[in-house]
């Protein structure tokens, strides 16, 4: 039986020296977008393969803080409606279903970055299909661009009877990416 994966940030601290220029970055993408290109290549880490576009044909990114660090999120919605109803939630963390969300939580160059795990699921004993995500964010004019890289983790024995993040991490190193989501969109409202 299958068990849901569970997704963490892993790099959750920046360098005090960037937190400013790192919540300047981030308040200048905060917005609903329209997504115009969704899509997943499971065959090589490059951006192409097949969309992934859904109900949820909107985005809405906002920065908050968790677990004391700063975190800009991109989060799918259905509509402008949909993503204006998902902000009030999240902003009063409550739960909130989603088609696809990103996160970064510090600067790489001019980009938006950061780094986050899935712990696979739980198959008959065994922990399978974790990924490790790194993910870059960049604004281009009204335009918001994510590329998230994807490695593999290779099968591992779960810990207490679980699938960790802390495990997926570590039997994906030395693995290299291979696949890789790519999204677009268009500002439709500033926050």
């Amino acid at each position: 039986m299958k068990n849901l994966a569970c997704l963490a940030l892993l790099a959750l601290t920046a360098c005090d020296d960037n937190n400013g220029a790192f919540d300047d970055a981030a308040a200048s993408a905060e917005g609903i977008y329209q997504v115009t290109s969704y899509t997943r290549n499971e065959a090589a880490c490059a951006p192409g393969g097949t969309s992934q576009l859904g109900t949820d044909r909107f985005a809405v990114a906002f920065t908050q803080t968790i677990f004391g660090s700063r975190v800009l999120t991109v989060t799918s919605c259905a509509s402008v409606a949909d993503c204006r109803a998902k902000l009030a939630d999240m902003r009063a963390q409550e739960p909130v279903l989603l088609q696809f969300q990103y996160a970064v939580n510090e600067l790489d160059g001019d980009l938006l970055a950061g780094t986050g795990a899935s712990t696979g699921f739980s198959e008959d004993g065994v922990c399978t299909a974790g990924e490790v995500m790194k993910t870059k964010l960049e604004l281009v004019g009204a335009q918001l661009r994510i590329e998230q890289a994807i490695t593999i983790a290779d099968d591992y024995a779960p810990d207490d009877g679980f699938c960790t993040t802390t495990l997926a991490q570590k039997f994906a190193e030395g693995n290299v990416c291979s696949r890789m989501e790519a999204l677009t969109a268009e500002l439709l409202e500033v926050l």
